[in-house]
């Protein structure tokens, strides 16, 4: 069976550490291909500045000009729906349309801690195995039913930081998107 990951976020912006993170990941867990997936709005956060299309746009140049366009993809799945993004209606749809793919989800240990927060969580953990990135070799908590495999990344880049500061921090990411931020007057 194919392995595929969906890797989830606003990636307002995306910056280097989205892209090191999928090639460990890739490396690790043995995956064929990873799909970036913008959400339209995250049910957990505020409003992106960056619109859906935008960081759509910015997650494609990223992907080129960090040669891993061979085996990732951007999908714009979540943001031509509309309302707030939830991953049991991602996870279900390709799940369903992919049913010969072993399908994965990567997200981050603060999220794992609350994933039963998520909605239908039950979906989630009979639809997904999990790619839970740890800092520092924290330990991941086991829960019961939930398959995941932990695995140890550590990048300094910060979509928060770079939103904030544009002018300090837009070393962490890839020339393309500087212009296209710059072009754009995000994140100004």
């Amino acid at each position: 069976m194919k392995r595929v990951a969906i890797f989830g976020g606003t990636f307002d912006p995306v910056h280097l550490g989205h892209i090191e993170l999928v090639k460990r990941a890739r490396e690790l867990i043995d995956l064929q291909q990873v799909l970036f997936m913008p959400c339209w709005q995250s049910p957990f956060k505020g409003r992106t500045v960056a619109s859906g299309e935008e960081r759509f746009e910015m997650l494609q140049i990223a992907i080129q000009e960090q040669e891993v366009g061979i085996w990732t993809e951007v999908s714009d799945y979540e943001i031509t729906r509309p309302g707030p993004s939830y991953s049991w209606q991602t996870a279900q749809f390709f799940t369903e349309q992919y049913p010969d793919t072993e399908w994965f989800w990567i997200l981050g240990t603060d999220q794992w801690k609350q994933i039963d927060q998520w909605a239908e969580p039950d979906k989630l953990r009979a639809l997904l195995q999990f790619i839970v990135v740890t800092r520092n070799h924290e330990e991941v908590q086991t829960r019961d039913g939930w398959s995941h495999s932990p695995i140890s990344f550590s990048h300094p880049a910060s979509a928060t930081k770079i939103r904030n500061d544009f002018a300090k921090y837009h070393h962490w990411l890839s020339p393309g998107v500087i212009d296209f931020c710059e072009k754009r007057k995000l994140y100004a």
